[in-house]
């Protein structure tokens, strides 16, 4: 098998078309004029098959897994959440938010969705949420219905000083039954640069 592998370097002066380049934070390419961009090299996690969760009001791991980042990095993530519950009727909300042992300098996220008591497809509820905390965000309505349902869609920026980062959530009450996080979820998560100061790649001026 064989590899590619490049020495970390200081970034062209100026970007040259068809350069491929490593600053020991992110991979960039230039395909056109001097419009350098960041190649993501995403760490990426699906879930295969459902997770079933507890029934409490504690936070739980969406998907049972954290993952490793590097420390004086920015990176961004996406994800998809899809939760769902048959059984239980006390009155509660979902919320989401992060955790783990990483050092966390800042973060924005925010998260459009759906929640109601049919499961997928359906169009119910809408619901959008927006943080700059890792704390935990109320993203639906209260529901003391034994079927329940939460789909999210989540963007965000998040910089790091090393460690961990797990993907969290947390319910108001316990309700009496607990939730799954359903087969094809995901969450994606890259570098784009070093911490610190702002992020510029490409032709902005």
């Amino acid at each position: 098998m064989s590899s590619i592998v490049l020495t970390a370097d200081t970034l062209l002066g100026t970007p040259t078309i068809g350069s491929v380049e490593f600053d020991g934070k992110a991979f960039y390419n230039t395909a056109q004029g001097t419009q350098r961009g960041v190649i993501p090299g995403a760490q990426f996690f699906r879930l295969e098959s459902n997770l079933a969760g507890a029934n409490v009001a504690t936070v739980q791991s969406v998907f049972g897994v954290s993952v490793t980042l590097s420390t004086s990095t920015i990176y961004a993530f996406e994800a998809m959440y899809y939760f769902n519950k048959t059984a239980g009727t006390t009155s509660h909300t979902l919320g989401i938010g992060y955790g783990g042992s990483a050092t966390i300098n800042s973060i924005l996220w925010n998260s459009v969705g759906i929640d109601g008591s049919a499961t997928l497809p359906t169009r119910s509820t809408p619901g959008l949420a927006a943080n700059a905390a890792v704390t935990n965000q109320t993203i639906t309505g209260a529901t003391a219905s034994a079927a329940a349902t939460t789909f999210a869609n989540i963007k965000g920026m998040v910089s790091i000083n090393g460690g961990t980062f797990t993907p969290q959530y947390t319910l108001s009450a316990a309700p009496g039954g607990a939730y799954s996080t359903m087969a094809n979820s995901y969450f994606l998560i890259y570098p784009i640069g070093a911490s610190g100061a702002n992020i510029s790649v490409g032709a902005w001026a």
